[in-house]
């Protein structure tokens, strides 16, 4: 069976006994918590718990020039959003068991109702809405103060609790990082003249240095990309390894999120370098299934355009890092390209 060992393996970090099943929200605050401060993406984007109760969870990613995907704008990239919701829809199964199961994940949808207001927190909101002897079926919110900003499901392959070390068993040794310090101060840059520059001399790099969440994750332009049959631009991508970009420090593995915003981010490079728009695509929707472990390595990803319209592209993207026969996920985006 395929899972993603994302960070919600690592929600083996804690097991409780039949008699904490009423837990009040002090206990539960400080489990979700522990477990939050020991995922290294959360350390490094702030990433918060803000309240914890029974089958409800609110986690707060604030604001900072790091995580901006759009240089023209200030936005928040869609994958610091897809990492927030991710990780409290995996967070929220502690609220809502009343016994700690290993639950990898198995697939995330994200739908962006609207762009995240630059210089405010997102916050998101998560619950369990169904749950089955094998599937958990979890449901998440990313909101402003003002506006929902993105809607998302997400379903966890139920793997009991057999055999789960305590959280002092499966955490010793391992070293927490102080939290990530924001990047230099971010000066808005001409975009549409970078990526005029960038389809003229063929920098690609060029478009990563302007991107502040590309350099977060560490994506990189792959010299060594696949030619498709279409000859569009044989560019493949590369995800660095980061000690940052871990979820789970047990294996250790990529965080979910990260898999997710690299591969949705990389399509988006794809459409700039390949397609005629100037504007930086916006996101409509992402759908990711999780295949294999994103072990601590280099990933790799490759995109094709399935279709394109006049305003909208769907892109396929495949992750890989063994192997391009052995996917570690495939997703799948709308972005709109002109407005």
């Amino acid at each position: 069976m395929f899972v993603q060992w994302s960070l919600f393996a690592i929600m083996t970090l804690l097991k409780f006994n039949r008699e904490d099943c009423m837990r009040d929200e002090t206990t539960l605050f400080a489990q979700v918590d522990s477990f939050v401060s020991v995922l290294a993406q959360c350390r490094e984007l702030g990433i918060t718990v803000v309240s914890a109760r029974e089958n409800e969870l609110i986690l707060e990613l604030p604001y900072s020039h790091k995580i901006i995907g759009n240089p023209d704008s200030g936005i928040i990239h869609g994958g610091a959003i897809t990492t927030l919701m991710d990780t409290t829809a995996g967070a929220a199964v502690l609220c809502a068991m009343p016994e700690f199961e290993l639950c990898p994940t198995l697939d995330l949808r994200v739908d962006y109702m609207r762009s995240a207001k630059p210089g405010q927190s997102v916050f998101a909101r998560a619950s369990c809405y169904r749950s089955s002897k094998n599937i958990l079926f979890m449901r998440c919110e990313a909101y402003q103060v003002d506006r929902t900003v993105a809607h998302c499901v997400a379903t966890f392959m139920r793997m009991g609790n057999k055999g789960i070390p305590s959280l002092n068993a499966m955490t010793h040794g391992i070293k927490i990082a102080p939290l990530g310090q924001d990047i230099q101060p971010y000066e808005a840059v001409d975009f549409k003249q970078v990526v005029g520059q960038v389809r003229n001399n063929q920098q690609y790099s060029d478009l990563i240095k302007v991107i502040p969440y590309a350099e977060l994750i560490g994506i990189e332009f792959d010299q060594q990309g696949v030619v498709n049959e279409n000859k569009a631009p044989g560019l493949s991508f590369k995800l660095q390894k980061k000690p940052t970009n871990i979820g789970n420090p047990i294996l250790p593995a990529i965080h979910g999120g990260v898999l997710g915003g690299f591969m949705e981010l990389s399509a988006a490079l794809h459409l700039l370098v390949s397609q005629t728009t100037l504007k930086f695509p916006k996101i409509i929707d992402f759908s990711i299934d999780y295949l294999r472990g994103g072990a601590d390595r280099e990933t790799y990803a490759y995109c094709e355009v399935s279709r394109q319209g006049g305003r909208v592209a769907n892109v396929e993207i495949h992750a890989w890092q063994e192997s391009k026969d052995k996917p570690i996920a495939l997703a799948r985006a709308h972005f709109l390209l002109e407005e």
